[in-house]
């Protein structure tokens, strides 16, 4: 199985083949005697960055030549790490060169003869480093990406156009849940007597809780209401950005910038005076039941029969929902125990529905992976996560052999929370494409519950090397997607990582909650260029980082 480093070298082989390029091309910056070497490192580095992607493939496919690949990526990634701390070298002796002031002390007149004479012998020998790893690739006959025959993998641009609509597979085995919230949506003598009530989904995380209210909210069935609203919550509870949330579905002409918390309850109160609402809070943690009265207070001027969908993994939750002085009064509080939505695990019939929906087309041919297919579907343990993102993998590796791979690789985590979850979820990584795998593990560096503009997101993979262009990023926010490690927002421009899935993310990088932790849990080597890639990041950034909110 690929691992960080692994991750982390593919960056690092983008970012030397680039720069090997542009050296290559600005003969001013090169001694005589370093051009040739240069040139040729350049296209060296430029075909093994080629060949990353079928690398990849075949170790994700397992069995012997799984493991000979597998070594030869440990040794590419020795090799990029080189190139990259000889190119720093060389891009300081330049930059020593240019900034020197006419007086020019004795021991700087010696550091830089003593790297006129070291440099080309770094050179020299990391172009036979290159020339040998690339000898070696040639021997193990890795395919270049773009020349790469399709085979059994499906075609990446399958993923292109995925939307909401398609995203439903995980409310496979929940018709009944369904139909139970909308039929208290919609009971008009509830409506007729009631103030506002809440509709609780309680579940462990992956059990589709989002995704159940996401298939009542856009269903037609409940376009009857005037005012609707869906806000991602997570576990830092603030009562202004849900607030602005709120109203910015609402009315999206407000200007909220900068605005406080008594402003956006006066317009809130503007906005849903006399009007139904209703609201979905997705990902509710928060247990202080004053916190939570005041959020009912922010939300209370709705008409009679206006809804609020919660949805979250912890009871205490829906008990504190039910206190306060609103919840005594009837006018704001959880519907009755027995109405509330429980959600439990999936059969293994209906987990293998849920994959068979991912990873087949309506024609397609399943006969000779029915039998293995089921038995994928037994790993998932009833949570529809797990094999959705099975699913997604699964429609890449199409054959008796990988299924069969996936089948019989067993991870174990120790004794950690959601450990049988989140050992399934890791089978879906390690089996998840290269660029894929690099941009999902790029995710886990950001806060939990983080939402963040997709533009920029994507701009952010380009600037790192893990994608090449716009199209690319697309292709794997709706790879990501299809698996539900992302979610798109209502207006499908800003988009933000489910927590367990940041929870999952985090485990092949081996970090918890700070990134300190995870360079202590690498190798030297993969920590500091891990560091490296991540002050290049941070020192892009700008002020529109408020614009990622929880």
């Amino acid at each position: 199985m690929s691992g960080f480093g692994e991750i982390i070298a593919s960056a690092v082989g983008k970012q030397i083949a680039s720069k090997l390029g542009e050296l290559a091309t600005e003969e001013a910056t090169l001694q005589w005697r370093f051009k040739d070497d240069v040139e040729v490192m350049a296209d060296k580095m430029q075909d093994l960055e080629a060949v990353l992607h079928d690398a990849d493939d075949r170790l994700r496919r397992g069995g012997r030549d799984g493991e000979v690949v597998g070594r030869w990526l440990t040794k590419f990634k020795s090799v990029a790490y080189d190139a990259e701390d000889v190119l720093d070298d060389l891009d300081a002796t330049e930059l020593l060169k240019k900034s020197q002031p006419k007086l020019k002390l004795f021991f700087s007149r010696n550091n830089q003869i003593f790297q006129r004479i070291t440099m080309p012998h770094k050179l020299k020998k990391l172009r036979g480093e290159i020339e040998k790893i690339g000898k070696e690739g040639q021997a193990l006959n890795l395919v270049r990406h773009q020349e790469q025959a399709q085979g059994s993998i499906i075609n990446n641009e399958s993923f292109v156009g995925i939307c909401d609509e398609g995203l439903r597979s995980g409310v496979v085995g929940r018709d009944m849940e369904k139909d139970k919230i909308i039929r208290l949506l919609l009971n008009k003598g509830a409506i007729a007597r009631e103030g506002i009530s809440i509709i609780p989904i309680v579940g462990l995380g992956g059990l589709g809780k989002s995704t159940l209210a996401e298939s009542v909210f856009v269903d037609k069935r409940v376009n009857d209401f005037e005012v609707r609203a869906w806000v991602h919550v997570s576990k830092e509870f603030d009562l202004r950005k849900i607030g602005s949330a709120i109203l910015k579905s609402i009315n999206s002409s407000i200007n909220l910038d900068n605005c406080s918390l008594q402003f956006l309850q006066e317009n809130l109160k503007k906005e849903l005076a006399g009007r139904r609402y209703l609201i979905v809070l997705d990902d509710l943690w928060e247990e202080d039941g004053d916190k939570l009265e005041r959020l009912k207070q922010m939300l209370q001027h709705g008409r009679k029969g206006s809804r609020v969908i919660v949805t979250t993994r912890n009871q205490s939750v829906v008990n504190k929902l039910s206190t306060g002085v609103l919840a005594h009064q009837r006018k704001f509080c959880p519907v009755p125990n027995s109405d509330q939505i429980n959600l439990f695990v999936l059969s293994t019939d209906e987990c293998w529905e849920v994959m068979k929906q991912t990873a087949f087309g309506p024609d397609d041919d399943k006969s000779d992976l029915e039998e293995i297919g089921r038995e994928i579907a037994e790993k998932c343990w009833g949570v529809p996560l797990v094999a959705i993102a099975l699913g997604q993998v699964m429609s890449e590796l199409r054959t008796v052999e990988a299924w069969q791979k996936i089948r019989d690789t067993n991870i174990d985590l120790g004794h950690r929370d959601h450990k049988k979850t989140l050992e399934r979820l890791m089978l879906s990584y390690y089996y998840m494409k290269l660029d894929f795998k690099m941009c999902f593990t790029y995710l886990a560096a950001f806060p939990k519950g983080f939402i963040i503009e997709s533009d920029r997101l994507i701009q952010q993979w380009k600037a790192l090397g893990y994608i090449h262009g716009w199209d690319d990023g697309k292709r794997c926010i709706n790879y990501l997607m299809g698996m539900s490690f992302l979610q798109i927002s209502r207006s499908s421009v800003e988009a933000w990582m489910n927590r367990l899935s940041k929870k999952y993310g985090e485990n092949p990088s081996r970090h918890r909650e700070e990134r300190e932790e995870l360079e202590s849990q690498m190798s030297d080597s993969d920590s500091e260029h891990l560091s490296r890639y991540g002050q290049e990041d941070s020192e892009n950034e700008d002020d529109e980082q408020d614009d990622w909110y929880l």
